[in-house]
């Protein structure tokens, strides 16, 4: 075993980002400990409490709307992934903390650890599939396979896949011991399964996604273009506005993600790291965090039918409980239910 693998400063700050065995704790100094042990938890744990607020609030939007859509299936999965995940985050800000010590057992190291790698692959499984069902709407808005019932089981796939995927990191997500510390890490065993391990999370996690929804998005873009030429109208607000959700989407997804997989793939060839590649490095991996954190923000503040929700049960809500306050007239005030359904 590479002795230098147990210490994998990487590995400890973000179990997802195992190849990194080059690396061992005695290559930092004071300054950089301070920095691990304080600023990126301090990062982490923002990151954690506005996303499980914002997540939340867009979960409530979803699920109260009576009348869903297709992109409300989609939402709503995105979002429940993002919390799902913030949720086990607090357990390695506290392995951050408490200098890398793992005291919650080895069960509960594997759990968090498969719902940290899930997370990325349940992430961009939802943002590949929305860009595909962007295309179908646009491009053939008359299809019937473009219901409910077939989305909420493309997502359930969707689910099930990223669970398979993370069966690698079932077998290698283990505590490793030494020197009085215990640490939880996908432990790779020499730079051949990190060559492999990369390879398999950037290729399935990354670029084939990226290929499919760059194909499916520029054939949308070009079906847009050539109908308005065609037609010499303007696309509707309803279409442009889904339009422009699913771009932030695809947009915010490439910007958190493309670093992270870069810098991975660098960390190969790269046998004695620089203090200035190890912040990157970690930079990258907070840039890939805040991804769920960013989107459900991106959505209550971009998506006007999800604020639009918010504001309507609010409303409800208080004119509700109006009806329970009377006037000098003895005369109540009843709450108004004329308000305007707005969809993506």
């Amino acid at each position: 075993m590479n002795d230098s693998a147990a210490s994998c400063v990487s590995g400890e700050l973000s179990n997802s980002s195992l190849p990194c065995a080059n690396l061992s704790v005695s290559d930092y100094n004071a300054a950089d400990a301070a920095s691990f042990t304080h600023v990126f938890p301090a990062v982490y744990g923002i990151l954690c409490l506005v996303g499980v607020l914002a997540n939340a609030l867009v979960i409530y939007a979803v699920a109260t709307c009576k009348k869903k859509m297709v992109s409300d299936v989609y939402v709503l999965n995105l979002a429940v992934a993002d919390l799902l995940f913030l949720l086990v985050m607090p357990f390695n800000i506290h392995q951050l903390v408490w200098e890398r010590q793992w005291v919650f057992g080895a069960f509960m190291c594997k759990a968090v650890v498969v719902v940290d790698v899930s997370n990325q692959f349940t992430t961009v499984g939802i943002v590949t599939v929305l860009c595909i069902d962007r295309y179908i709407a646009i491009v053939h808005p008359m299809s019937e396979n473009r219901t409910i019932q077939w989305t909420i089981i493309i997502n359930m796939l969707v689910w099930l896949g990223s669970f398979l995927l993370t069966i690698p990191v079932m077998i290698y997500a283990k505590v490793i011991s030494k020197k009085h510390s215990s640490v939880c890490m996908i432990y790779l065993d020499g730079p051949q399964d990190m060559y492999w391990y990369t390879l398999y999370q950037s290729t399935l996690g990354f670029l084939v996604p990226l290929i499919i929804i760059s194909t499916f998005y520029s054939l949308t873009l070009y079906h847009v273009f050539q109908s308005t030429r065609r037609v010499k109208r303007k696309q509707s607000p309803w279409a442009k506005r889904a339009t422009k959700m699913v771009l932030m989407v695809i947009a915010l997804f490439l910007l958190c993600w493309t670093p992270y997989h870069v810098i991975q793939v660098i960390n190969l060839g790269i046998q004695q790291p620089t203090s200035a590649f190890v912040y990157a490095y970690n930079i990258s991996i907070c840039l890939s965090y805040s991804h769920s954190c960013i989107n459900p923000l991106m959505l209550l503040i971009f998506a006007q039918n999800y604020r639009e929700r918010l504001c309507r049960h609010r409303e409800t809500r208080s004119n509700m409980s109006k009806t329970t306050v009377k006037t000098e007239g003895c005369s109540s005030m009843s709450p108004d239910t004329a308000h305007r359904l707005t969809i993506i």
